[in-house]
């Protein structure tokens, strides 16, 4: 039963009404932001040179560095294990404070870029053990990184040994 009344929009909520109907045509929240690319140019060294202090950070018991090259989500695998947040680094410190030596080479890396997401694999030669039981390693090594519109941060890191050459 119609009642003869009418809604007359005004032009705020008629644009309104239309930005929120194109919105979900094509399945974007009508408050989403398109965030911007980084400079692909720039972004490789600062990827690497980001995942460069990653192995710092991990070297030292303050954790504040460590949380902000890497993101909230942040986990990675590595001798074996899953370690969510700060944990690998704990153990990395644990490490070091019970005497095991840890020494990283990071080699070059092969970085892609797809705006805000990152993928880097590298091979780490290095050694490992406690002195005087110290002995060469090679790990094939990759990082997933974001880019949270300042700078880039790991999200997933993996380590594994490499077989021996």
């Amino acid at each position: 039963m119609a009642t003869g009344r009418r809604i007359v929009l005004d032009m705020k909520s008629a644009t309104r009404l239309a930005a929120f109907a194109a919105s979900l045509a094509l399945g974007v929240p009508a408050h989403a932001v398109t965030a911007e690319c980084p400079d692909p140019v720039a972004a490789r060294a600062e990827i690497e040179q980001t995942i460069h202090d990653f192995f710092a950070a991990l070297r030292i018991a303050d954790k504040a560095p460590f949380a902000q090259l890497t993101t909230p989500s942040f986990y990675a695998f590595d001798v074996g294990q899953h370690f969510a947040g700060s944990t690998l680094g704990d153990a990395v410190v644990e490490a070091l404070g019970n005497g095991v030596e840890i020494n990283w080479n990071l080699g070059p890396m092969d970085t892609k870029v797809r705006c805000d997401v990152a993928w880097s694999q590298w091979e780490n030669t290095g050694s490992a053990g406690t002195p005087p039981d110290v002995r060469p390693v090679r790990w094939l090594e990759s990082a997933v990184l974001v880019h949270d519109g300042l700078r880039w941060k790991l999200d997933f890191f993996h380590s594994q040994r490499a077989a021996e050459k």
